[in-house]
């Protein structure tokens, strides 16, 4: 059934020390999760290991572990929807910035209280500064 108690047990599978095999048993066959913006990442990545590869391949541009943390979760119990306030723990990229994220998921649930769809809204210059921070420290570092 869906309740908050529900959705805060599913959001914990992707916070703080992700478990996303375990998340994957929440989610319905056809799952999307879609980040929307101009960053590099933009766009619907299909299924949960699309996902864990986005997430993996995030994780990279920093020195140190990347993680996030649920701060509000609102349900829709009507609309068979989530919203989700995020931000990550303050973080230092590879190329030397300051990064500490915040970001919101609307999450849809399909009549089997499976997740069918993450849409992920963040502040994607935030995103592309870091992206491009990083990608100039590996390519001086190549000089």
């Amino acid at each position: 059934m869906l309740t908050r108690t529900h959705v805060e047990k599913i959001i914990g599978l992707c916070t703080e020390k992700a478990d996303l095999d375990a998340f994957r048993s929440y989610t319905a066959p056809d799952y999307v999760f879609e980040i929307m913006g101009t960053q590099p990442a933009a766009g619907e990545w299909r299924g949960v290991d699309a996902m864990k590869r986005h997430f993996n391949a995030f994780k990279e541009n920093f020195t140190e572990e990347f993680r996030f943390r649920a701060t509000d979760i609102l349900v829709d119990v009507e609309k068979r929807s989530a919203a989700v306030r995020l931000h990550s723990h303050a973080l230092t990229d590879k190329g030397g910035g300051q990064y500490h994220q915040h970001c919101g998921w609307f999450i849809y649930f399909d009549a089997n209280d499976k997740i069918s769809r993450i849409v992920q809204y963040d502040d994607s210059k935030l995103v592309d500064d870091m992206t491009v921070r990083v990608a100039t420290a590996e390519m001086q570092a190549l000089r």
